[in-house]
């Protein structure tokens, strides 16, 4: 099987059953739970990944459970998502009838294909960011379903003159398919209300997403959206059942688990990156949230 243009994921792995590769660049996969014995079920949730990829997953059969920039989803069949490489990406739970078609694209093929000056009408980037779950009709499933087995048919075509020209166009003629339905659905997707504690909310996550890494202090994240900490982490705790407090912890938990995966960095590095003082506050406030040193966290 190819290698997947990703931080590797064990559960995704286990459960691809065919893939059609470009150079390792762009990759279409086929998911399905039913050729493995295990279930997969997970205390929590797994160790979080940001990808170096965009991932594009359209359910068939069966439900997950996913965790996108800290929000729980639940994915069902005729559901198309859609996660940037930005995304900080976990799993909780794969039903055992789970089929999907996932298709990969390396950060690296997407640059060089310049989307934005080529096709200006594509769905906007802040609408998928916001909305990685779209629901579909189940026409729409299979009509993606079959622009995805041209891709493929494009990716065997080797020896074709021009074949990388020809990927970055069956692509582009894919995303463009996409951009068809997401725009037919914009009008509901884009305009629900939220109430003035969930745009606080909402706000508040994606400041976290911007500053998690730097800032630790409920103080800093009130100070920007004009309330006091008290306020904010009541409304968090109404809304989410946390406090900002633990809000900013898991984060900082999660972007940790990401950097202690790369082996290049030194745990003092690592720290560093975080804003701790030192290794030792780092490896204090690591083990207490997970349990485990971050050396022993490198070693599972």
């Amino acid at each position: 099987m190819a290698n997947l243009p990703v931080i590797e994921m064990t559960v995704v792995s286990d459960l691809i059953t065919a893939t059609d590769s470009f150079q390792d660049m762009l990759t279409v996969a086929d998911v399905d739970a039913t050729i493995s014995i295990k279930r997969y079920e997970f205390e929590g949730y797994t160790d979080p990944v940001r990808l170096n990829a965009l991932f594009l997953i359209l359910v068939l059969k069966g439900e997950a459970k996913i965790s996108l920039d800290y929000i729980h989803y639940t994915i069902s069949p005729n559901m198309l998502v859609t996660v940037m490489p930005v995304h900080i990406l976990q799993a909780a739970e794969v039903s055992p009838d789970f089929k999907a078609v996932m298709i990969m694209i390396h950060r690296s093929f997407l640059e060089g294909l310049n989307i934005a000056q080529r096709t200006p009408s594509m769905t906007n980037y802040m609408l998928l960011r916001k909305n990685p779950c779209t629901n579909l009709l189940p026409e729409e499933t299979l009509h993606l379903e079959n622009c995805t087995r041209q891709l493929r048919e494009k990716i065997h075509r080797r020896t074709h003159a021009f074949h990388k020209e020809l990927m970055q166009n069956a692509f582009v003629a894919l995303m463009l398919e996409m951009a068809d339905i997401m725009v037919g659905k914009k009008d509901t997707v884009v305009h629900r209300t939220l109430s003035r504690k969930e745009e606080i909310m909402n706000k508040f996550v994606n400041l976290l997403i911007r500053h998690g890494k730097r800032e630790h202090h409920v103080s800093f994240y009130a100070a920007k959206l004009f309330i006091t900490p008290q306020y904010l982490s009541l409304i968090l705790k109404e809304l989410s059942g946390k406090s900002a407090n633990k809000w900013i912890d898991e984060a900082l938990v999660m972007e940790a688990g990401i950097l202690l995966k790369t082996p290049e960095l030194t745990v003092q590095q690592v720290a560093d990156e975080l804003n701790f003082s030192d290794q030792s506050t780092f490896g204090k406030f690591f083990k207490k949230n997970t349990g485990l040193s971050p050396m022993e966290y490198r070693k599972v």
